[in-house]
């Protein structure tokens, strides 16, 4: 295999062990001969799935099978990347694995590179500024005022009224008058009557 070139390994199936290496932008596999990966399963659709070469990477699309196409154990409903070492599973039946190794190749020295060679000089490193700080004023806290009742409006007593106190002078009037005739000797009730009462004047 190419270095650094994605590929297929068949893990088990029909085929297990075979590798498939995915060199073009459209990889088809499924039932069919005339796939670029034919696998022939009975579960596996004619064209079952297609591996799509992108710059962002491998990826892998079901094409409507009727088992459909599964990666790490979820089945896909839409293109789906692959990384390392995922595991691709067509019809419960048929497993394999997506192998690539990404790695950057090391260029080997050319003779130019063979005669004393000049250290450069490390590039300054910016020195880092401090964050600045910003202060904030602290306030202080607004001692609470207590509210202040509101001033009560004292209730204003009304004056008796004329009417009462001429009734209040009546009955005293009354009580007395009463209490004059009730304890009143015979000889002034003779004299008030002008000696019309029987038994007058009295001797």
């Amino acid at each position: 295999m190419p270095e650094n070139q994605p590929q297929i390994v068949m893990r088990s199936g029909p085929i297990p062990g075979t590798s498939f290496t995915l060199t073009k932008d459209e990889t088809y596999l499924g039932r069919d001969l005339s796939n670029d990966i034919p696998v022939p399963d009975p579960e596996i659709s004619r064209r079952h799935s297609r591996f799509l070469l992108r710059p962002e990477g491998v990826f892998i699309e079901d094409l409507g099978s009727t088992n459909g196409t599964f990666v790490n154990g979820v089945r896909i409903a839409a293109p789906q990347i692959l990384t390392d070492g995922d595991l691709i599973t067509l019809a419960e039946s048929t497993v394999m694995s997506f192998e690539h190794k990404l790695g950057t190749a090391v260029p080997a020295p050319s003779l130019a590179d063979t005669g004393p060679r000049q250290v450069a000089a490390p590039a300054p490193q910016p020195v880092p500024t401090p964050p600045t700080q910003v202060y904030e004023p602290v306030q202080a806290p607004v001692p609470s005022r207590p509210v202040a009742e509101a001033p009560r409006i004292p209730t204003e007593k009304k004056p008796m009224g004329w009417c009462s106190i001429v009734l209040i002078i009546l009955l005293i009037a009354l009580v007395v008058i009463a209490l004059v005739l009730i304890f009143m000797p015979a000889s002034w009730w003779c004299t008030l009557s002008f000696n019309a009462i029987p038994g007058c004047p009295i001797q």
